[in-house]
């Protein structure tokens, strides 16, 4: 059956419902393992190891922990069909839109587990909070405090979405080992990055300084100062000027992202042929 390439709501649900229904099993023993795993490690803390939460901000480290590799697990599973010639007929021939299809798992893989996420979060925060209660009779509060989404934090969201969207897109590509290949796939791209970098560096400023070994590539420079007469030495840091840290963070926070997931789109497209 040929596939509509619109864009239509009640198709999307029905494909939705299905894309849910077949993969029920996986989510609810994923959930189930989140939400198990997060309070377990808060209730051996405070029931075995004696640990006082006395702020949210204690525990924040198993936030961010979950957040990214639990979100990178699950969308590493994303378009997984492609791993077999049936599965991927099947899945090309299902009476649904490259679009919806895309949309509906970039929902649940994405959206869905944020969403999720901060549900479980919650309600582990509140069951260890009474577990902490009852150990100490009250005595030790634990403060909602919410620092960690301060100074600059949110970034970690940023890169939350950021994160998904290369995944989503590695998952075109990589149809199984999707996350192993995917990180070893990004190791090779920021390698070659900061050996370009270090190879214009070198070819500007030649040996000086070792500037070619003290850089973070395309944002600051270092350069290894010697004093002779007290046989010390120091290092002098260039940055990029503000406008353009800024116009990177406008480009990583709000275009890369974006674009990442058209390509994830198009990609599937591709799939088509």
């Amino acid at each position: 059956m040929h596939t509509n390439n619109f864009f239509q709501p009640t198709r999307m649900l029905l494909y939705f419902k299905k894309y849910a229904t077949d993969n029920l099993k996986f989510y609810i023993l994923g959930a189930l393992a989140t939400f198990g795993i997060m309070t377990g490690i808060g209730a051996f803390g405070v029931l075995v190891a004696h640990t006082t939460y006395t702020s949210t901000t204690n525990i924040i480290p198993f936030y961010y922990i979950g957040l990214y590799l639990g979100s990178a697990l699950l969308t590493s599973r994303s378009f997984n069909e492609f791993s077999s010639k049936e599965k991927s007929i099947d899945f090309l021939m299902l009476p649904a839109s490259q679009f919806e299809k895309f949309l509906t798992t970039f929902l649940i893989t994405v959206v869905g587990y944020f969403i999720f996420y901060h549900i479980s979060c919650f309600l582990s925060l509140n069951i260890i909070e009474g577990l902490q209660n009852m150990k100490y009779n009250n005595q030790v509060k634990l403060v909602h405090d919410y620092e960690f989404l301060s100074n600059y934090r949110e970034y970690w969201y940023y890169g939350y979405f950021l994160l998904q969207a290369i995944i989503l897109l590695a998952a075109t590509w990589f149809h199984k080992y999707t996350l192993i290949k995917t990180i070893v796939s990004l190791f090779v791209v920021l390698l070659a990055v900061a050996l370009v970098h270090s190879f214009i560096i070198l070819c500007l400023f030649g040996t000086e300084g070792e500037m070619y070994k003290r850089t973070a590539p395309f944002f600051l420079v270092g350069k290894q100062i010697y004093n002779l007469s007290n046989n010390s030495s120091y290092t002098e840091i260039y940055i990029i000027p503000e406008w353009l840290r800024n116009t990177y963070l406008f480009i990583v926070k709000f275009i890369v992202g974006p674009a990442l997931l058209v390509l994830t789109y198009f990609r599937l497209k591709d799939k088509e042929i």
